[in-house]
Order: C-alpha cells, then structure tokens, then sequence
C-alpha cells in the first residue's frame, strides 16, 4: 500500500533539489569546511579548543548569503549573453575561468582617478597601532601604500609597520606590513 505524501515533504524535497540544482549546498558545505580549517582553526590554535564547535549554521548562512550578493553586485551585463554563448558552444570550460575572473574580481588596475578618489587613510606616518584582536602585537607607521586587496576585491591601504621590541614576532622580523581594517588603534 502506498503511503500518501505530504504537501509539506513535497515542499521540502523541491527545496533540496533547488539548493542542489544552484549548487547552494556545495556552497554552504565549501564555506563551513574553509572556516572549519583554515580560518578557525588558525584563530583558536593557541587556545586547544575543538574549532569546529565554533562554526555555527548562522554563520555559515551568513556567508554564503554575502558570497552571492557580492557576486549578484558583480556580473557585467555585457558578459552574460557571451557566458549563453560559451555554454552553447560547448566552451564553458575554456572560457569559464575568463569569465568568472571578470564576474569575481575588479580590475587590478590602479584606479583611473587616482589619488582623488582613493580612500583617505585612517593612520597616519608615526600612529601607535596593532593588529585587531591581538594584545601583543604592535608597532609603528612607517610607510603606506595604495594596493589592490584580493580578499576585498578593491584598492585600499597597506601600511609598513615597525614593530615594537615587546612584541612576539620582534624576533625574527623588525617590519610587517597589514591592511589597513587588520589595524586598529593602540589606545
């Protein structure tokens, strides 16, 4: 005897397949094991605590949620007839990387009106600062530089530090250099 199903079950079963179909699971499970082993692990290796009881659901929504907008705020409208065409043709694979470099990153090309609409800096040369979320690690501003952040896909800054002689990595290197939202203040 067949057992009638849900209208709730059917619902859900079309929402799995929908994630599956636009590859939101692959996403989610990307997201959760990158933070699981590189960006967690490395945050609580000093601690001894388990990283991946830090990783919650939320979080991981959270970030594939800002992934696909920051992707959606990116696709050029010229590209997406040429990625139907690529698909067509059968060249997805040897034009998907070009196409997605487009789609992912700005271009690296020093902004056309720079310096006037470059970010002001927020540290001057001789600013006391340290590295957000370390008590121990600071130093000096001693340079800065306009360059392209991969991980922000735009231009800001970087700065030159001399790092105090109290500080742990004082021992093996006088200078490092940081983006400039890695800094803050020291107080």
């Amino acid at each position: 005897m067949l057992k009638q199903v849900s209208h709730k079950t059917d619902w859900y079963r079309g929402y799995q397949q929908a994630l599956e179909d636009f590859n939101i699971t692959q996403l989610l499970a990307k997201v959760r094991n990158d933070l699981e082993t590189n960006l967690i692990s490395v945050a609580f290796s000093n601690s001894g605590s388990e990283a991946s009881s830090y990783v919650q659901q939320q979080d991981v929504d959270s970030l594939a949620a800002i992934l696909i907008a920051q992707f959606t705020s990116k696709i050029s409208s010229e590209l997406i007839p040429k990625y139907l065409l690529a698909i067509r043709l059968g060249n997805l694979q040897i034009n998907s990387n070009i196409i997605n470099q487009k789609f992912l990153h700005q271009s690296p090309d020093l902004p056309k009106n720079f310096p006037d609409e470059a970010k002001i800096p927020r540290f001057l040369y001789g600013d006391k600062l340290r590295w957000v979320n370390s008590d121990s690690e600071w130093g000096i501003v001693i340079g800065r530089f306009y360059a392209f952040a991969p991980h922000l896909c735009e231009w800001t800054w970087c700065y030159l530090i001399w790092i105090s002689n109290d500080s742990p990595s004082a021992s093996w290197t006088p200078t490092d250099i940081a983006w400039e939202d890695d800094l803050e203040a020291l107080t």
